[in-house]
Order: C-alpha cells, then sequence, then structure tokens
C-alpha cells in the first residue's frame, strides 16, 4: 500500500495576490454561472477591490455601468448608513443587483438581459452565497473543516473549490514546490553517480510509488519514507559501507532543506 493517504491539493491565499485572484475568481464564476454581464466588488468609499469584466462591453453594457457609476455615491450612502443587504433595481438599459458583503464593501451585478424579478429567485440565492464566500474571503479566515461547518454546504463547497483552483494555479510558486524539486534534483545526481541511470529510473520509480505520491507534492515524512527506499535499494546494489555513509550525509541535506524558511 502507498506510505501516504490522499494528498490535500488544496490552498488558501498566502498572499495578496492570491486573495486577489480568488475573488476575481468568485466573480468570474458567479457572473457566468448566472448569465449576468458585469461583476464588480467594491467598498463603500467607491474603490473597487476585484472585478469580472468582459474585455469588450456593448453599447447597451456600457450604458448600464455608465448608470451605475452616476449613483455609486448614493449606493454607498445606502450600504453604510442604512445598512441595506441587497437591491435589486431595473432600468431600461437593464438591471443591477447589488448585495451587502460585511459594513464596508459590497457586491455588483449588472445584467441586460431581460429579467422578470418573480423568476430570480435562484440567481439572488446565488448572488447571497457569492456574497458570504468574498466576505470569507475578504476577511481573511482561514478555510478549515471546523470552520466550513460552519456554513451551509453551499457556501462550504464553492470556498473549498476555490482552494482546489488556487492551488492548480498557484502551488508552483510556492516555497514547497521549490523545495521539492531541489529535493528530487539532489537524489537524482547522487543516486546516478552511485548506481548509473538504469537502476536510477526503476529505483525512483518504485520509491515515488511505494509513498504514493510525486515529488512535487511530497511531505517531511514521505521524504523520510523514500530516503529510506532509496538508501535499502543502494545497500543491495553497493552494500552497506556506501549505503550508511550515503544514509548519513542525505538525511542531514533533507533535514536542512526542509527546514529552511526558503
Amino acid at each position: 500500500m502507498p506510505y501516504a493517504g490522499k494528498v490535500d491539493k488544496t490552498m488558501e491565499a498566502e498572499t495578496v495576490g492570491h486573495l486577489k485572484l480568488l475573488l476575481e475568481t468568485e466573480l468570474g464564476r458567479c457572473r457566468e454561472d448566472n448569465g449576468l454581464d458585469i461583476a464588480m466588488f467594491l467598498g463603500v468609499d467607491g474603490r473597487i477591490f476585484a472585478s469580472s469584466i468582459p474585455n469588450e462591453l456593448n453599447p447597451r453594457e456600457y450604458r448600464l455601468l455608465n448608470l451605475l457609476k452616476g449613483n455609486l455615491a448614493h449606493i454607498c450612502n445606502q450600504l453604510s448608513g442604512q445598512n441595506m443587504m441587497m437591491s435589486v433595481e431595473q432600468f431600461e438599459a437593464g438591471t443591477i443587483i447589488i448585495a451587502g458583503v460585511g459594513d464596508r464593501a459590497f457586491l455588483v451585478f449588472l445584467t441586460t438581459k431581460p429579467v422578470e424579478i418573480t423568476k430570480m429567485q435562484g440567481v439572488l440565492s446565488n448572488v447571497v452565497k457569492a456574497a458570504i464566500v468574498v466576505r470569507h474571503l475578504f476577511e481573511e479566515r482561514p478555510i478549515t473543516p471546523a470552520v466550513l461547518a460552519s456554513y451551509d454546504e453551499a457556501v462550504a463547497t464553492e470556498l473549498k473549490r476555490l482552494t482546489r483552483l488556487l492551488f492548480v494555479q498557484k502551488f508552483g510558486e510556492t516555497k514547497e514546490f521549490k523545495k521539492n524539486k531541489e529535493i528530487e534534483a539532489f537524489f537524482r545526481q547522487r543516486l546516478v553517480s552511485l548506481i548509473g541511470p538504469g537502476p536510477l529510473e526503476e529505483t525512483l520509480t518504485l520509491a515515488y510509488n511505494e509513498v504514493g505520491t510525486s515529488p512535487a507534492y511530497m511531505t517531511r515524512d514521505h521524504w523520510d519514507r523514500f530516503l529510506a527506499l532509496v538508501v535499502g535499494k543502494l545497500r543491495e546494489i553497493r552494500g552497506d559501507t556506501v549505503a550508511d555513509k550515503a544514509e548519513r550525509e542525505w538525511s542531514n541535506y533533507l533535514h536542512g532543506v526542509l527546514s529552511s524558511f526558503v
């Protein structure tokens, strides 16, 4: 059996850039899934924190966006002074949906498509869900099992999905990924000089299969197990003296790399 179980390939926002990506991803998902044209996350002071806007806007979308800009001061006043939670306003150019995100921010969705208020329940429910998700992200709260359990299933599922999307897009930039690439290269270089290229590939393949994950996602426990496996193979091929020396050197190397802050 593999040494480790399923690797949790999720990732929370660790930088401002990660946070902005998560916010923009959530806005884009909500806009596209509900057939809306424009989505923005703003502060009550008018600052735009994140947005999802098509590269090209048609005249009706421009008109609706300008209408929003003209009423922005009034909207911000309603949100900050009157604690407005949600608003749906219809104009000739289209519909504007506003949802509060805490006390100091809000979501805005614009659509120029014909909308019947009586048939908007599904869209409005999704907007409320997006507002809860965006507030969680904006407040930089952790996404742990205990925290997820405090939300309803739809919100918890969306937060978990975002951590997976961030992992896919940004894991290659993390220090864990860079350390693992360095360690993988180290073992390849050391092993090939001791056992040759043919046995090298066989040894590495068997070790990674036994550990149960690929080099990019290895943890300290994975690498410790990996070290024991490759030293065991080295002992079969080159004997105890070479294996014992390699084990000491490689163990010290692993400890140094995995304990470093960079």
